[in-house]
């Protein structure tokens, strides 16, 4: 399996005589860099497990939890209210949509790694014609609980605050 997006590649090959073919055979054609071990990949990164890879992304959300001004936030502990609906909410303050677009984008990738929270990220989705208050709300719920996952961060973050 080949996944190429612009200058990177990413191959994989059940057979290590295919995968030392494969890149003789790249590295004949193109000038490249074998970084041997998947690491990180387009903000996805990837540790061994005993058995398996795990596939995460912590410095994307913490990224994006500081960018936001979220990353001290209180947490939830579930991405959405129980029984939540978002509806077009007209008599409501509208909110920025630019910035709206953009937080629902990065919860878009999220769900890369976060298959669990993409009912409610597509609930927000069809909000971004016209975001209201309660929308943002909403979004900013599932960064709460994506953030839940992540308490190091904030831990490291206060003690460089402090010293």
């Amino acid at each position: 399996m080949i996944c190429l997006y612009a200058d990177d590649l990413l191959g994989t090959v059940s057979n290590q005589n295919e995968i030392e073919r494969f890149k003789h055979t790249m590295q004949c054609e193109f000038e490249m860099t074998d970084l041997v071990k998947l690491s990180y990949f387009l903000g996805l990164e990837f540790k061994d497990s005993n058995a398996s890879i795990i596939m995460h992304q912590q410095k994307y959300i913490s990224e994006l939890l500081e960018r936001l001004e979220m990353i001290d936030c209180n947490t939830a502990t579930n991405p959405s209210e129980a029984n939540a609906k978002l509806n077009e909410c007209s008599n409501e303050e509208r909110v920025e949509s630019t910035e709206f677009k953009q937080i629902v984008g990065s919860l878009r990738y999220l769900c890369n790694s976060r298959p669990y929270i993409c009912i409610v990220v597509n609930m927000i989705s069809r909000c971004m014609n016209d975001p209201r208050k309660s929308h943002l709300t909403a979004t900013k719920r599932i960064l709460r609980y994506v953030g839940l996952l992540f308490p190091i961060a904030r831990k490291e973050r206060k003690a460089r605050l402090i010293g």
